[in-house]
């Protein structure tokens, strides 16, 4: 399963113990080796998670299905019509029907009026299912 992963199997280990609360001191000894060993084997391992992390958004970011709601929109038909263009795309959507309505009264507030758009605004549909509103 390692081969299949950006962490090698003595950062996923260090990480562990860190997550279990042993300082990079306590580790060292653990594993046998010095704490600066520790020290490089962790900041590797947290640079690659992260690189792993901006790759998956900038994947997540490609190509997004970009909807216009226009002005007069009522919010209720908002969460159908970002699931019938998701499905044209063969995009599950990672939110239902209420928590897509609560995050376009969150997200667009300045742009909702009652139950009704009162600016145009974009929608984002992600490849990963996610949804963003502009």
């Amino acid at each position: 399963m390692v081969k299949e992963m950006f962490l090698t199997e003595k950062q996923l280990k260090i990480l562990a113990l860190r997550s279990e609360g042993l300082t990079q001191e306590e580790i060292a000894k653990k594993l046998g080796t010095s704490r600066e060993n520790v020290t490089i084997t962790e900041k590797r391992a947290r640079e690659n998670i992260e690189k792993a992390r901006r790759t998956i958004l900038a994947y997540e970011r490609l190509n997004p299905i970009l909807m216009t709601i226009e002005e007069g929109t009522d919010i209720f038909n908002i969460p159908r019509k970002i699931f019938r263009e998701a499905d044209k795309h063969g995009i599950k959507v990672l939110h239902n029907t209420t928590s897509l309505i609560g995050m376009l009264r969150r997200k667009a507030s300045g742009k909702i009026l009652g139950n009704k758009v009162n600016k145009t605004f974009k929608i984002l549909i992600l490849r990963s299912g996610k949804i963003e509103i502009e």
